[in-house]
């Protein structure tokens, strides 16, 4: 049995004739592998994100912050890497195949790490654990665009896009309480566990392409006979290499990599920030940095609303503006006072509901728009392989901003981060900026 054929797509079945059958299956479908990807994915948020939680005791026992960047460096160059490759994969492939798969072996890493104390074992398995995480995003948004058509995606994405803040809500929270209880290494294990269990009923609860089952694609069904026209006198590989080719596509994948900069900088290093910087106990740091992913979800949840209710669905303009929204949160976040708490916690919040849009459009929405249907795949890996390498950038950065920053007093070693705020402010700003260009983006396909 040739592995590779095993993940592509399955040949299309004749087309079921009764519309009640149609309807009703679609709808089955779309409500539990909707369901099924917010729950998965927010999964693979928790095997990705411990690290940030565990850096205080791994710094305590003995682990240096060039060593902590390095093990975050190698799980984000594997996503970068593999999130490209799945994205172009994806278009082929059988998407009810590939993402459980992904949490199952990240799950599994997880659990191993929750045993180790080693730098190199660490180093290794969470690059593998990033290999396994790049099977995550862009196979899931491929899997939105074949079950819902192109008029509906943007709403349906930021409905999805709950998941990362549902993931990472619960890291802040659930692990940090972990590590409380039952210390730093449990972190990993206990959430290992559960994910194993998880990745089955995701396999069980997701789906292949709608034509697979005797449907019609989503754009037949919604009825948008033009867009399903196009569709399918395109080919996969010319709707790849058209997205290649269109610079837009490449504008948004540049404003990804500050994206990724910054988003990543404040879940992995904003725990440790909070706590070296203002003083703050893990339980509260954890909590304040919570509110990010809790403002994010609405976000996201609602970003397709407020882009097309607010901003005619202008969506580049929606982009720029919650770029300035990021910024008022991050500068507010960085400079507020470390005795007031609440104060902490509203710029956080308004640093995570900008995120939370901004992470739809920047983080594919955008790409997406432009391109067929037949290259969303394609999109969402080249702006994932740029948004990665932002993430990766901004580990070494912050590890070495932070290893000069050092200071040791009376045998106390302590962390200024002035230098890693600016740096976090200035990647909000360029990500904003850059985007810019986007805005003729829709007056440029119009005209053609």
């Amino acid at each position: 049995m040739n592995i590779f054929k095993w993940f592509l797509s399955g040949e299309d079945k004749p087309r079921i004739k009764d519309q009640i059958v149609v309807k009703g299956m679609y709808k089955r479908a779309r409500i539990q592998a909707v369901t099924a990807m917010i729950v998965g994915y927010g999964m693979y948020y928790v095997m990705r994100l411990t690290l940030g939680i565990v850096k205080k005791p791994m710094l305590n026992e003995g682990f240096t912050p060039m060593q902590l960047g390095t093990i975050g460096a190698g799980m984000t160059i594997a996503i970068a890497i593999g999130k490209c490759l799945n994205g172009f994969l994806a278009d082929r492939c059988n998407i009810k195949k590939i993402v459980p798969l992904g949490l199952l072996g990240a799950a599994v890493v997880n659990f191993v790490l929750g045993f180790s104390h080693s730098y190199w074992v660490f180093l290794i398995l969470w690059f593998i654990n990033g290999c396994f995480q790049s099977m995550g995003s862009a196979p899931c948004i491929v899997s939105l665009s074949q079950w819902f058509s192109k008029s509906k995606l943007a709403t349906y994405y930021g409905v999805f896009s709950i998941a990362h803040y549902i993931g990472e809500a619960v890291t802040y929270i659930g692990s940090a309480l972990l590590v409380v209880a039952f210390g730093w290494h449990s972190a990993f294990y206990i959430p290992g566990v559960i994910c194993i269990f998880i990745a089955a009923i995701m396999y069980r609860y997701m789906y292949d392409r709608p034509q697979t089952y005797g449907l019609p694609s989503a754009n037949e069904f919604e009825g948008e006979v033009e867009v399903a026209k196009k569709e399918k006198n395109t080919s996969t590989k010319e709707a790849q290499l058209e997205a290649i080719k269109n610079p837009y596509v490449w504008i948004v994948a540049l404003s990804a990599i500050c994206l990724g900069i910054v988003r990543y900088s404040v879940n992995s290093w904003g725990v440790v920030f909070l706590q070296e910087q203002k003083g703050y106990s893990l339980i509260v740091a954890g909590g304040i940095v919570a509110i990010s992913p809790i403002m994010g979800g609405i976000g996201s949840f609602f970003s397709g609303f407020i882009s097309d209710k607010f901003f005619k669905s202008r969506h580049s303009v929606t982009t720029i503006f919650f770029g300035i929204v990021m910024l008022i949160g991050i500068v507010g976040f960085c400079f507020a006072p470390a005795g007031n708490s609440m104060l902490n916690m509203i710029f956080m919040a308004i640093y995570g509901l900008g995120l939370g849009v901004n992470l739809c459009f920047i983080g594919g929405m955008l790409a997406v728009d432009f391109c067929s249907q037949k290259a969303t795949g394609a999109a969402m890996g080249i702006v994932g392989l740029l948004a990665y390498f932002g993430a990766t950038v901004q580990e070494f950065i912050n590890a070495r901003l932070m290893t000069i920053s050092k200071l040791v007093v009376n045998g106390k070693v302590t962390y200024n981060f002035h230098n890693i705020e600016i740096f976090w402010i200035a990647a909000v700003i360029v990500m904003t900026v850059v985007i810019i260009p986007t805005l003729w983006a829709k007056k440029v396909s119009k005209e053609a």
